[in-house]
């Protein structure tokens, strides 16, 4: 024993220094007012106590009360197995645990505090900063006041927290929710509260108000200034001018997505983008200022436009939809009625114009005919009449029709897109429409995708052969554009001048006449330019 005033009670012990005890078997207590308890225990520095089995207690009123346990510092405790605290007044409580710095606490096991005020909770969690608290296991809190509460969370930055499990939060003020397992939220202000989403930005809105972003469904990403992607898989981006008055971006439906400002997609599977844009049916799309998107499968884009109707699609300005399945140009006022300038209707194909048609260059109006030989004719010939189909006209020929057009400003009778007689027709040949009901589209699990429907549509010809290739009039041989109104190019035996007449030779081509069809000018040496009516 060496010193003043020490105690060695225990057997083998050593006691050194002023009043230390070494009470323990095999225990060395040393410095002032220290005690070593526990069996094979040290204890040093001033009033420490080392009261666990083989534990270590050093600095200034530290305690290590249980065995295998270490304590430094100043007012530290290290009150778990194999626990280690240092530092000023931490305390490791948890098995294996550490708390460093000032006032941490390690309480889960094999845990580990460090910095100001940390407190690691959960099991194999660390907490690190200032004020952050890491109570989930596995959990990691670091920065200042940030919590991380879900196990495998992750908390940093300031005032944020991780309560879901894997969830990570960053940033200030942003949250993830016990629900959003997995979620990440980081910028400020922001809650992913959704399994697996996604929420970002946030801040203030340019006006200087708060305006975080929310995004709350199941695999969500909700991005910039005030969006909320509610939806499952959802995406909103963008922002707003002023959240007081309007909101961001909200993508609410179901895969869908708006972007821009203060667009709203309602729908499964919608897409508003632009400015203040709505997508409200399912698979709609809604694009540019003010527009709608309403129908299934719809499209509005433009300003001010609106698409009501299943598969419609409306663009310019000011105007509504009027058919389903069609396309429109609208061109309404600024103050009176939504007009549109063109549409097409998908299910006549009929074209409405609200203006003129205007061709550059061609000048004639064509007709489609057959040849009665199956042969085709060259442009530039008058052809003329046998029954239904034509032939190459003749000088012996009271009746021309007309000229084999090489460049008409229309073509009637060509039944281009599609077989003549692919629908049933009544004895005038107008087209049989009848209602169908488009079946509900549904997942493997049976949810609704798609509900159900009614179109118009033509009544399909029972002779109509799937089985056969349609071939257009205009690129089969035995079908020629006869042109039968306006200027056209016709082919001559070099004996037409301008001002004066025309009619067909025995081979088609024109030939000096008092009468017939008046020569405009020539345009080469075997070709002139007349006009039919």
């Amino acid at each position: 024993m060496d010193g003043i005033g020490n105690t060695e009670s225990g057997f083998a012990a050593h006691a050194e220094g002023l009043n230390t005890t070494a009470s323990g078997t095999a225990s060395h207590s040393e410095g002032y007012q220290t005690t070593a308890s526990g069996n094979a225990s040290h204890a040093e520095g001033s009033t420490t106590t080392a009261a666990g089995a083989a534990s270590h207690t050093e600095g200034y009123l530290t305690n290590s009360t249980i065995d295998t346990a270490h304590a430094e510092g100043d007012s530290t405790l290290a009150s778990g197995a194999a626990a280690h605290a240092e530092g000023y007044n931490t305390n490791a409580s948890g098995i294996g645990s550490h708390a460093e710095g000032g006032e941490t606490l390690s309480s889960g096991l094999y845990a580990h505090a460090e910095g100001q005020n940390t407190s690691a909770i959960g099991q194999a969690s660390h907490a690190q900063g200032m004020l952050s608290s890491a109570s989930g296991d596995l959990s990691h809190a670091e920065g200042q006041s940030t919590t991380a509460s879900g196990v495998s969370s992750h908390a940093e930055g300031a005032s944020t927290i991780a309560a879901g499990a894997n969830s990570h939060a960053e940033g200030t003020g942003s949250t993830t929710t016990v629900n959003g397992i997995s979620a990440h939220a980081e910028g400020e202000g922001n809650t992913a509260s959704g399994r697996a989403s996604h929420a970002e930005g946030g801040a203030q809105d340019p006006s200087g108000t708060a305006a975080p972003n929310l995004s709350s469904g199941p695999s969500s990403h909700a991005e910039g200034v005030g969006t909320t992607a509610s939806g499952f898989a959802s995406h909103a981006v963008g922002g707003t001018f002023d959240i007081t008055i309007v909101q961001g971006p909200q993508a609410i439906g179901d895969f869908s997505h708006a972007e821009g400002n203060s667009t709203t997609a309602i729908g499964i599977a919608s897409h508003a983008e632009g400015i203040g844009t709505i997508a409200n049916g399912e698979a709609p799309h809604a694009e540019g200022v003010g527009t709608v998107a309403v129908g299934i499968a719809s499209h509005a884009e433009g300003l001010n436009t609106t698409a009501f109707f299943n598969g419609s699609h409306i663009m310019g300005q000011n105007g509504q939809a009027r058919f389903p399945f069609s396309w429109h140009l609208a061109n309404g006022l600024m103050v009176g009625p939504t007009l549109n300038s063109a549409v097409i209707e998908g299910a006549t194909g009929n074209l409405y114009l609200d203006g003129t048609v205007i061709s550059p260059a061609a000048a004639d109006y064509a007709e489609m005919f057959e040849t009665f030989d199956g042969n085709t004719i060259d442009v530039g010939y008058f052809v003329t009449l046998m029954d239904d189909k034509v032939r190459t006209a003749h000088a012996e020929d009271d009746y021309i029709l007309g000229v084999v057009s090489a460049t008409p400003a229309i073509i009637a009778d060509a039944s281009d897109l599609r077989w003549h007689d692919l629908y049933v027709k009544d004895e005038w040949g107008r087209i049989q429409y009848h209602d169908v009901v488009v079946p509900e589209v549904k997942d493997k699990e049976g949810r609704i995708i798609i509900t159900s429907f009614t179109k118009r549509e033509g009544q399909l010809n029972p002779e109509y052969d799937s089985s056969k290739e349609y071939i257009p009039r205009l690129q089969r041989i035995e079908w020629i554009p006869v042109g039968v109104v306006g200027k056209l190019l016709v082919r001559d035996d070099g004996t037409n001048q301008a001002g004066g007449y025309c009619w067909a030779n025995n081979e088609g081509i024109a030939t000096s006449s008092t009468t017939g069809y008046r020569v405009m000018k020539r345009t080469g040496p075997n070709q002139i330019l007349i006009f039919v009516k």
